[in-house]
């Protein structure tokens, strides 16, 4: 755990102060982010691919960027973190989740970050404003499958109050609650970021 300032939303609900005084932008992800994603693929190390997709994963098709872009906000949501300080505002992070069919209160949720700008709170932020989301989209539970060896996000999962369990070898499943009142939310550091999310953008 970091020492450093806290993640701070600045002068709009768009932008972020990281805990190291970068600033990022965040909103939810629109169609013409498929270059930024398809190059943010190759910025991440080969562990970090392997973390998100639980795959070897080395190039995003035309199709999965499409799908990965043009959500309804309803049963896939998701958002994206931009550094406004570099040429183009390349994407640095994403969140999402997808309502899962046969249980529509439930949707499956996965988080990526830069390996460049991991350690600084941008997950947790991002994961914060998911839920906010979510719960408005009448979602209750996060389900998340995540590599053993993936700690950080190990972490955040269990601050918020995830039940873990077992889906594969070396692969966790961990379900994780949507509320709608963040205020009931566990007195931890991935807690305080979410109250301080819903605080700043409201339900």
């Amino acid at each position: 755990m970091t020492s450093a300032a806290p993640l701070r939303l600045a002068t709009s609900p768009g932008e972020v102060r990281l805990r190291d005084g970068r600033y990022v932008r965040v909103r939810p992800i629109r169609p013409e982010d498929r270059d930024r994603l398809r190059v943010g693929l190759h910025q991440l190390s080969a562990a970090s691919r392997y973390h998100r997709f639980l795959a070897a994963l080395s190039e995003l098709s035309a199709e999965q960027l499409r799908y990965l872009t043009e959500v309804d906000q309803v049963n896939h949501l998701a958002w994206i973190a931009l550094d406004p300080a570099l040429a183009g505002e390349p994407a640095v992070g994403v969140a999402r989740c997808i309502r899962v069919p046969e249980d529509p209160a439930m949707a499956e949720v996965a988080v990526t970050v830069l390996d460049a700008y991991q350690g600084r709170g941008l997950g947790t932020l991002l994961l914060g404003l998911l839920s906010r989301s979510a719960a408005a989209q009448g979602i209750r539970t996060f389900r998340a499958y995540v590599h053993e060896d993936n700690d950080a996000m190990l972490r955040i999962f269990r601050d918020l109050g995830a039940k873990v369990g077992r889906a594969d070898v070396g692969v966790c499943q961990l379900d994780i609650p949507v509320p709608e009142d963040p205020d009931i939310l566990p007195d931890t550091p991935t807690g305080r970021v979410f109250k301080a999310v819903a605080a700043r953008v409201g339900a």
